[in-house]
């Protein structure tokens, strides 16, 4: 089978206060091509024009898509997903349609909640305000957590664009990742757990490996869940899987609320690929290695 794992460039100059390692795929997707034997690895852009001369030039049975970024715009995720789809070439991870839901974390919610999918309350305290049309935890920071309306104001401020305002929840925070063909057949869990006042993943926790948010947030899979709350939560990453249309794989953000109730907070269909983190780590935490999981997306496209 003619594989070929397409992924985007960093840009080459970065918006205010983003990190390359945002933007940089070549990692995971060396990672890819090294479980697939004979697959081609190609960098791009991200034109439209770029994307269909490579196509044109390779002929592939399959596309691996790591275009998260297309000329260094998250904004433009789902377009490489919908030139796929257009011009009838089989490619791995969700279509164009999830892809550009869940780059609104405001439509998803709507979304997710219409479909009986729990999600935090809107309009009380103390709340977090983050960027609507971002991922990655961009414009997320300890302030963006909020105690009173003048809080609030001041978080709105510093973004630029749509917010998505609600409850900060107390309780413990998940990351699921789940993966199948068209139904989230398998799942692997890994708790959050913060120290030293950090109360939330933050830009800075994610991207910023010297920095003290990094240090203060760690995400381990040996932790006691109790059963019944694995499997409330495995059962509500499910319906998010299936109210946000996903396919191949998936990575949610959940928190219990005060009655323990698990919430969703954020849908990642292109989740993080490079060695040891994202869901490269959480596959093989499952039991899984990364090349049967690469390969099984392959067929599954």
């Amino acid at each position: 089978m003619n594989v070929l794992v397409l992924y985007t460039q960093p840009p080459a100059k970065l918006l205010a206060g983003r990190d390359v390692g945002e933007f940089d795929l070549s990692e995971a997707a060396n990672a890819v091509v090294s479980a697939l034997p004979g697959a081609a690895g190609v960098a791009v852009h991200g034109t439209p024009a770029e994307i269909l001369r490579i196509l044109d030039e390779h002929r592939p049975d399959v596309v691996f898509n790591l275009c998260e970024a297309p000329l260094g715009r998250p904004d433009l995720e789902a377009h490489a997903a919908s030139l796929f789809e257009w011009f009838g070439v089989r490619f791995t991870g969700s279509g164009s349609e999830t892809l550009a839901l869940c780059r609104r974390k405001d439509r998803t919610r709507a979304v997710l909640a219409a479909a009986g999918v729990p999600v935090p309350t809107a309009d009380r305290f103390p709340c977090i305000v983050k960027p609507a049309a971002e991922d990655g935890s961009a414009g997320i920071d300890a302030d963006s957590i909020c105690e009173d309306a003048a809080a609030v104001e001041r978080a709105r401020a510093k973004i630029a664009g749509p917010v998505v305002v609600e409850e900060f929840l107390p309780g413990k925070e998940f990351v699921v990742s789940l993966w199948g063909r068209a139904e989230p057949e398998y799942v692997s869990i890994g708790e959050a757990f913060f120290q030293n006042g950090l109360k939330l993943f933050t830009y800075a926790s994610k991207w910023h490996v010297e920095s003290d948010d990094f240090k203060n947030s760690r995400l381990h899979y040996d932790s006691e869940i109790d059963p019944a709350l694995r499997a409330t939560i495995t059962a509500t990453a499910g319906k998010a899987w299936l109210a946000t249309g996903a396919r191949g794989y998936l990575r949610l953000d959940l928190r219990l609320d005060e009655a323990g109730i698990p919430r969703v907070l954020d849908v990642n269909p292109n989740p993080e690929m490079a060695p040891e983190v994202g869901i490269h780590r959480a596959v093989v935490e499952a039991g899984w290695t990364w090349e049967q999981f690469v390969r099984e997306q392959v067929e599954w496209a």
